[in-house]
């Protein structure tokens, strides 16, 4: 009796009660003659045997429905905390996910910022070549052009000796010597060119102010001990003769200069020319070279540091799909937990209704008792279609959940085909700076081969001057 509801201890209550009353009304009832006594008795004491197995009936089923609901219910308890359960980790999996997305909406915004400053870098760079490829040329057309239309400076003046000669010998005709004086020594010429040169390449490095021309130690102490034995020769020259200072012709450079004619020289004009031209095209290249080499390692880095963003927004994404499939997993027998209660309830919910279809098929006296478990069979039947109901949305909300995994997955592929691209150029740049490298190299030994070859000129003209 402790387990049934009121509804069922009321029912059991009115039975017992009716079959009292009825045990009542067969004792009272008059027994006036002994025939027809017992004809009366037996019909009413088969009534009350019938009654009796009725109310067993009842009692058996009433005891039957009264376990069968306090079983329902602790499942009905159960399943609503699981469900409570399933929608506390469903908005703690939201809220991951939308954290995941922030962080994905910030990486980016990051990425597109990097990309803006790239791009305005290499429009800066690309100007930078460009002035001081505009402005090399200007310096390179003034120089040679201020040494053709200097004006050459005065021969050597008459000395004693040379006048006491051409007194001597009235009768003899005049010499004509064609070499020239020690003024136009080829030591005087590359002194010269060599001033020329410095003062260009000053002048270039003063407008240009971000990248310089960096040579090696080895390379600086050759250009110094040359420069110091041109100097050397170059004053020589001056103590030896007598020129005329001339003004500054080259204004862009602002320098003070020496101007040399090489028309009665025994090189020839156009080979200085050739020689300084050559000199400034291959300082040219070098400078260069040396732009496009800081590019390209500039260009390497800006690689290895997107890389390395990449690689770590891949390894974020692989951990959220990592912790995605775990969960995925878990949802994934949910759902079959969830199909399972599912198909249980809508048993419940045929049981029921079959039930309902019994007692409706049943012929109750008590019109007031049979209203009664309609309703609440009927309270029943809605209380199992609402948790079919919310299983399957549960469902539902699982699947999508499971989508999400799949998309983490799909991001995280497409992240490193990025990155696999992303090395391919670093690998690809690396050999153009290998590449590039060998070029500067060749052209720094092809700069140092020809100073050595003019320095091996100047030796034959020098010894011709110790002759003469």
């Amino acid at each position: 009796m402790a387990s049934l509801t009121r509804s069922q201890q009321e029912k059991l209550q009115d039975c017992i009660n009716i079959a009292q009353e009825l045990r009542e009304a067969a004792l009272v009832m008059p027994r006036t003659d002994s025939g027809i006594g017992s004809d009366q008795e037996e019909p009413h004491h088969i009534t009350i045997l019938q009654l009796k197995r009725e109310l067993k009936k009842c009692q058996q089923a009433l005891a039957a429905d009264g376990e069968v609901f306090s079983q329902k219910e602790l499942e009905l308890k159960v399943l609503q905390d699981q469900i409570l359960t399933l929608i506390q980790e469903n908005q703690e999996h939201l809220e991951s996910f939308k954290e995941a997305q922030e962080t994905n909406k910030l990486q980016n915004e990051k990425m597109v910022e990097q990309q803006l400053l790239i791009d305005q870098l290499k429009d800066k760079l690309e100007k930078l070549t460009v002035t001081t490829a505009s402005v090399s040329r200007g310096a390179c057309g003034d120089g040679p052009a201020a040494v053709t239309f200097a004006r050459r400076p005065y021969s050597v003046p008459l000395t004693n000796s040379l006048v006491h000669s051409i007194h001597m010998a009235p009768g003899l005709e005049s010499r004509k010597v064609h070499t020239s004086p020690p003024t136009y020594s080829l030591a005087r010429v590359m002194a010269g060119f060599q001033t020329r040169r410095q003062m260009i390449l000053g002048h270039i490095e003063d407008q240009d102010e971000v990248l310089h021309c960096h040579f090696s130690d080895q390379s600086d102490e050759e250009e110094r001990n040359t420069n110091s034995k041109k100097k050397s020769a170059f004053r020589r020259s001056i103590n030896r003769t007598w020129t005329r200072k001339q003004g500054l012709l080259c204004s862009p450079l602002q320098l003070d200069d020496l101007q040399f004619q090489m028309h009665e020289s025994n090189l020839p004009n156009e080979t200085i020319l050739q020689t300084d031209t050559s000199r400034v095209i291959n300082m040219q290249k070098l400078k260069n070279s040396e732009l496009r080499l800081s590019e390209a390692k500039q260009k390497i880095r800006e690689l290895a540091l997107n890389i390395k963003m990449k690689e770590e927004l891949i390894k974020e994404v692989v951990k959220t799909g990592n912790d995605s499939q775990s969960v995925s997993r878990q949802y994934s027998l949910k759902i079959t937990k969830l199909e399972h209660e599912g198909e249980q309830a809508k048993m419940e919910l045929a049981e029921t209704q079959k039930q309902l279809q019994e007692l409706e098929n049943k012929e109750l006296r008590d019109i007031a008792e049979k209203a009664k478990l309609q309703k609440e069979f009927r309270k029943k039947m809605d209380a199992a279609k609402l948790k079919v109901q919310v299983l399957q949305k549960q469902q539902q909300d699982t699947k999508k959940l499971a989508s999400l995994s799949t998309q983490n997955e799909k991001r995280a592929t497409e992240l490193e085909q990025t990155v696999n691209h992303m090395r391919h150029q670093q690998a690809q740049l690396q050999k153009r700076l290998i590449s590039r490298t060998g070029r500067r190299l060749k052209e720094k030994r092809s700069y140092h081969k020809q100073e050595r070859s003019i320095v091996t000129r100047e030796e034959p003209f020098g010894n011709q001057e110790t002759k003469i």
